[in-house]
């Protein structure tokens, strides 16, 4: 989504929202799950369905500013609910199994953070869960990190997870992320929900930023402003 850390009088215009929680950055962060707060989950792929190895240059946190290309994000690894489902147990999920070269299946890799506390949170969670169907239909996989707990500041925790998915009825893919622990650098982990769109064929950033657009025109809307972008990036051009 077109969504900036600050929000100005412009984006307001799209209903951007956000809550903030009052935990001081500097407090012990609980891992929330065992070992270093990814577990198994070191054991998800480097590589595509396909077998291509996920791109390792150019990674970092920016996003695409104007006509200067957005970093590629880490193939960062989490354990969680493919397709929600959660019979199956927690499973290694990488950002490489999105990765798309050719865009047949996804084009667009939307993460949204998210804290079990956080009521902008699941304000834009009502307002996607229906749309599955219509996002795929662009080629738009929505993944759900969740960061925090019930409690401002606290880690995320599988019973969290899991009562995130009853609660909404989540058909997406859901993962751990307990207390920001990977993708803490791209936000003030005091600040929830954070939405960014990839473009799935380079796994450039193309936005990035806290805050929520709650209506479903205008997430539709920034779907496809982030397909526009997407179309026009120039590490698609030099990796052909």
């Amino acid at each position: 989504m077109k969504i900036t850390a600050v929000l100005t009088a412009a984006s307001l215009v799209f209903g951007l929202v956000g809550c903030a929680s009052s935990s001081d950055p500097k407090d012990p962060q609980d891992p929330g799950i065992e070992d270093d707060g990814i577990g198994a989950a070191g054991t998800a792929p480097d590589t595509n369905p396909d077998g291509e190895p996920y791109p390792t240059e150019s990674i970092g946190h920016a996003s695409r500013k104007g006509t200067k290309a957005g970093n590629r994000i880490a193939n960062y690894k989490f354990p969680g609910y493919p397709d929600a489902d959660v019979a199956n147990g927690l499973q290694p999920i990488s950002l490489a199994q999105y990765f798309d070269p050719t865009g047949k299946k996804y084009k667009i890799v939307h993460i949204q953070a998210a804290g079990v506390w956080c009521g902008y949170c699941k304000a834009e969670t009502q307002i996607v869960v229906p749309m599955k169907a219509e996002l795929e239909a662009k080629g738009v996989v929505w993944l759900v990190s969740l960061a925090e707990g019930p409690t401002p500041g606290t880690a995320s925790k599988q019973k969290d997870l899991e009562g995130w998915i009853a609660t909404f009825k989540s058909p997406y893919t859901h993962w751990l992320d307990p207390a920001n622990a990977n993708l803490g650098p791209f936000y003030d982990r005091s600040a929830l929900p954070w939405n960014a769109n990839i473009d799935a064929t380079t796994m450039e950033i193309l936005t990035s930023g806290t805050g929520a657009v709650t209506t479903k025109e205008g997430i539709i809307e920034e779907v496809d402003k982030a397909l526009e972008l997407a179309a026009k990036s120039t590490l698609r051009k030099n990796a052909q």
